[in-house]
Formats: C-alpha cells, sequence, structure tokens
C-alpha cells in the first residue's frame, strides 16, 4: 500500500543525485571543448602548421572554432568555483581537502605548461587547480574569523592580489565569484546578481586590459546549470575529475604534437 511512496522518494533521490553529478559532468565537458580549442587547435595545428597550408577562409574558420571553443569554456569555471563553495560545506577533512587539492595542484602543473606552454615549466599562467587551492584557503580564513568584515575583505583582497602576481588562471575573477558563491551562500537572489555583477566587471576589465576578450560574460549562463542544483550530493567524483584534469591535457598535448 505503502510501495508507490517509497518508490516515488527514490526516484525523487536518484534524480537528486543524478542532477548533482550532472552539474560536474556539464562542467567538465565544457573544459574539454575549451582545451581542446586551446591545445590542439590553436596550440597543436594553427601555430605549427606553415602558413600557406591554408587558405585565409580555411584560417578563419579555425580561428572562428577556436573562439566558439573559449566561450562554451567560459561555462565551466564558474561552475567549478561553485562546487568548491559545495565541498567546503560538506567535508568532513577540511585540511585533507585543502592537501588533495594542493598536491593535484602541483602534479597537474608541469602538464598543464606542456600544453598551454610546450614548456615542462612555465611563469606565464598556473593551472586552475592553484586557483581553487587559493579560494579555498581564503574561505577558511573567512570562517575562522567568523566571518568578521575587516578580516574577510582583507583575505579576498590579498589573495586576488595573490593570483594576479602570481598568473593564477582565472585570476581575481575566480577569487572573487568563490567569495561571492560563500558569503551569499543561503541568499540566492543576492548569489546570482552578485555572481552576474562579478563577471561583468571582469570581463570589462580584462578586456580594457587587453589581456582577454568579453567571453567572460557567456560565463552567466553557468548561473543556469547552478540553479537546477538542489544542495543534494552526487557520484563521488572527486579523484576523477583530480586525475582527469592533467590527463585530458596531456592526451591534448600528445594529439597537437602528432597534428
Amino acid at each position: 500500500m505503502f510501495k508507490p511512496i517509497a518508490h516515488s522518494y527514490h526516484r525523487r533521490s536518484y534524480l537528486q543525485t543524478f542532477l548533482h553529478s550532472l552539474l560536474k559532468i556539464l562542467a567538465m565537458i565544457f573544459m574539454v571543448i575549451d582545451h581542446f580549442g586551446q591545445v590542439v587547435l590553436k596550440n597543436g595545428i594553427i601555430l605549427h602548421a606553415p602558413y600557406s597550408m591554408f587558405t585565409d577562409e580555411q584560417f578563419d574558420m579555425l580561428m572562428s572554432t577556436v573562439n566558439i571553443c573559449h566561450i562554451l569554456g567560459r561555462i565551466a569555471f564558474p561552475v567549478f568555483c561553485f562546487l568548491l563553495v559545495e565541498g567546503f560545506f560538506h567535508t568532513h577533512n577540511l585540511k585533507k581537502y585543502i592537501l588533495n587539492l594542493g598536491i593535484f595542484a602541483l602534479i597537474s602543473e608541469p602538464v598543464y605548461d606542456l600544453a598551454c606552454a610546450g614548456t615542462l615549466f612555465s611563469l606565464g599562467q598556473q593551472n586552475v587547480l592553484f586557483t581553487l587551492l587559493l579560494g579555498l584557503i581564503i574561505l577558511t580564513i573567512i570562517k575562522r574569523s567568523h566571518k568578521n568584515v575587516i578580516i574577510s575583505f582583507a583575505a579576498i583582497v590579498v589573495g586576488a592580489y595573490i593570483s594576479y602576481i602570481c598568473n593564477l588562471d582565472g585570476w581575481y575573477y575566480g577569487i572573487a565569484l568563490i567569495s561571492v558563491f560563500y558569503l551569499f551562500y543561503d541568499m540566492p537572489a543576492l548569489k546570482y546578481t552578485a555572481s552576474i555583477l562579478v563577471m561583468y566587471i571582469c570581463g570589462l576589465n580584462f578586456t580594457i586590459s587587453g589581456f582577454i576578450d568579453p567571453y567572460f560574460l557567456t560565463a552567466a549562463t553557468s548561473l543556469l546549470f547552478i540553479s537546477m542544483y538542489n544542495g543534494e550530493r552526487g557520484m563521488k567524483m572527486k579523484y576523477f575529475f583530480y586525475i582527469f584534469y592533467p590527463g585530458h591535457l596531456f592526451i591534448f598535448y600528445l594529439v597537437s604534437l602528432i597534428l
């Protein structure tokens, strides 16, 4: 007599788990698209091929494809920032969380440099795991200060500056976004409004500085995916992502050499 209710509950539970896992998977897919455009198409085909190999139309088409990959890839980063904050709230061992992220950031860096700069060591830009690690440390400081306004503000500003001078992937954009997701965690309207504002301001600044294009503005699309998240934990994919991140970069690097 009560079985249909139980079945309905389990279906909802499975759906909630699926939605959380789907959010991670979607972020990984968009990240792969972005890196495919950068490593395989741009670094592999465009930069290594003789100029005479392509007609103007073919070259324009390749560059347009790279740009499309970058546009789609901008959706991934805010999702990873959001998932980092979720992990911060739900982890049972914060020290282990920080340690694991730091270890895999170090492991991934030579692979990231190979894929993006063609060398095992480059100071041009550091991989995104370092950005997430710095964000995690900032959240820890804010939490332990009991969200003291002065300490929290100082931690965010110093963290943003460190991300800038160390050339971390995402720069102060990532630090600002992580901070917004944390500080407005239980206030959805403020969280999404502040997130869009951060994306707009950082996108504008990056455009003016000439280091990057306005594709940061397309990252707002990620909030549509994030809004579907219901707070339920999905499949445990933490170590899979840690391995997948340097793994797919290394594969793309090998493909770029072949091409």
